[in-house]
C-alpha cells in the first residue's frame, strides 16, 4: 500500500489502515457461540461429575466458563454465559429441579454471590480488552502520525518520556505493566482480597455452611492478577485454598483431613482458578507486548536508515 496519495499537485498522507478493534475483528457469531458453547459445556462437566446433585459445585464450572468467553470474545459474550451459567445452575443443580421458583434463602444467597462475583470478573477481564484496545490504536497514530493518543497510552507515553530522559536508563528495560507497581502494593492487594474473601464467606455462611467453601476466593484470585500480574494472582489462589481447606470444610481447623466429595472441591478450584489467572495474564502478557511495540514506534526508529541505503533499496519494515 502506498504511503502518499496524489490529489493534482498536492501530496497528502495516507490515511491509517482501518481494522476492528481487539476481540471484535472475530465475527458475531464466533465469539456468541463460544460463549453459548462453554457454558453448556460447563453444563455437561458438572452433570458427568455430579449428576443432579443438588447443592454441590453448583457454578464452580460457570465461572471459569464465562472468563473464557469473555476473554475469547469480549463483554457481551462474557455476559451471555454468565447468565446461561446463572439459568443452568438454577435450573438444574438446584433444588427444586427443573424449576427456577422457589429456593431457599441458601440458594438465594450462592445464586447472589454468583451474580455479583462473576460479572466483576467479567467486568475485569473487559479493562484489559479495553486497554489492549487503546495500545493498538496508539501503535497506529504513532506509526502514522495521525490524531491523538488514547489516555492509557498517553500516559504509558508521558512515563516514557521521563524514562529516557534518565542518563542511566538502558532500551526495554523499564518495568511493563503490571509491573509498575511497587511489589509491596501487588501483593498488597492480593493479600487484601483473600482477606476480605475470607470476612465475606465467614459473615455470610459460618464454619458450620460446608457449602461454597470457596466461592468468594475466585474473584479475589481474579482481582489479584487484574492488579498485580500472574504471581499475585496465584499467591491469592493459594491461599485461598488454604483458607477454605482449614475453615470451611468439615473438618475445621485442619490441613487436608478432608473426605472425598471435598477433595474433588479443593480439586476444581485449584485447576478452575489456575486457568482463568492464565487466561488473565495472558491479556496482561498483550498488553507487555503492545507497549514494547508503542516504544519501538515512538523512541527507537532509524529516520536516516533510508537515506542511508543505497538507491534503489527498500528499508526494512518496522519490526512488530
Amino acid at each position: 500500500m502506498s504511503n502518499v496519495r496524489l490529489d493534482g499537485d498536492a501530496v497528502l498522507p495516507a490515511a491509517a489502515p482501518v481494522h476492528r478493534d481487539w476481540p471484535y475483528r472475530r465475527s458475531i457469531a464466533r465469539r456468541y457461540g463460544v460463549a453459548v458453547i462453554v457454558a453448556l459445556i460447563a453444563a455437561g462437566v458438572r452433570y458427568a461429575m455430579f449428576g443432579f446433585e443438588t447443592h454441590r459445585a453448583v457454578f464452580s464450572f460457570f465461572v471459569p466458563a464465562a472468563m473464557v468467553a469473555v476473554w475469547y470474545g469480549g463483554l457481551g459474550p462474557g455476559m451471555l454465559a454468565t447468565v446461561l451459567g446463572l439459568l443452568l445452575g438454577d435450573y438444574f443443580f438446584f433444588a427444586p429441579r427443573f424449576a427456577f421458583w422457589p429456593i431457599g434463602m441458601r440458594e438465594s444467597m450462592g445464586i447472589g454471590v454468583y451474580a455479583i462475583t462473576t460479572p466483576l470478573c467479567v467486568f475485569l477481564c473487559e479493562n484489559l480488552h479495553h486497554r489492549i484496545r487503546q495500545f493498538e490504536r496508539a501503535l497506529d497514530h504513532q506509526r502514522h502520525h495521525i490524531g491523538d493518543l488514547p489516555a492509557m497510552a498517553r500516559e504509558f507515553a508521558d512515563y516514557l518520556t521521563r524514562y529516557y530522559a534518565l542518563a542511566t536508563h538502558h532500551s526495554y528495560s523499564y518495568p511493563s505493566w503490571p509491573y509498575r507497581r511497587s511489589l509491596l502494593m501487588r501483593y498488597g492487594v492480593a493479600v487484601g482480597m483473600v482477606i476480605v474473601a475470607f470476612a465475606l464467606r465467614y459473615s455470610l455462611f459460618g464454619t458450620q455452611d460446608n457449602r461454597f467453601p470457596f466461592i468468594f476466593f475466585v474473584p479475589a484470585a481474579m482481582i489479584a492478577v487484574w492488579y498485580g500480574g500472574l504471581m499475585p494472582g496465584l499467591l491469592a489462589a493459594v491461599a485461598g485454598l488454604l483458607l477454605g481447606d482449614y475453615f470451611f470444610l468439615s473438618d475445621h481447623e485442619a490441613l487436608g483431613t478432608v473426605q472425598e466429595r471435598e477433595r474433588v472441591s479443593m480439586g476444581l478450584y485449584a485447576v478452575m482458578t489456575t486457568l482463568c489467572v492464565m487466561l488473565f495474564e495472558n491479556l496482561q502478557e498483550r498488553i507487555r507486548r503492545l507497549e514494547h511495540a508503542f516504544d519501538r514506534a515512538r523512541h527507537h526508529r532509524h529516520p536516516h536508515a533510508e537515506a542511508a541505503a543505497p538507491a534503489g533499496s527498500q528499508a526494512a519494515p518496522a519490526a512488530r
